[in-house]
């Protein structure tokens, strides 16, 4: 019974949180407010270089990990085909 009412709590919360949000102050809601503080801050910034560098190192790492293995499937191929024509 206490998780229910957890559970209920928190939903309460959020709807609360929700309908908030969306008050008017001087002509944009609180939600566009905090949104767009969101994204003009300097740590969102910061995230944002952040997961652009490691997308970056993904690219990276997965072009250098086929390249590698298709040289090295290359290199069987070939060692294949010598020992087929002996």
């Amino acid at each position: 019974m206490e998780e229910l009412k957890f559970v209920l709590k928190c939903f309460l919360f959020t709807a609360l949180l929700v309908v908030l949000s969306q008050v008017k102050v001087g002509g944009a809601s609180i939600e566009a407010y905090s949104f767009h503080w969101l994204r003009q801050s300097t740590v969102s910034q910061y995230i944002q270089s952040v997961a652009a560098g490691g997308a970056m190192a993904l690219r990276n790492l997965s072009t250098t990990v086929k390249d590698g293995i298709a040289s090295t499937v290359d290199g069987f191929q070939e060692g294949a085909h010598e020992k087929a024509i002996r």
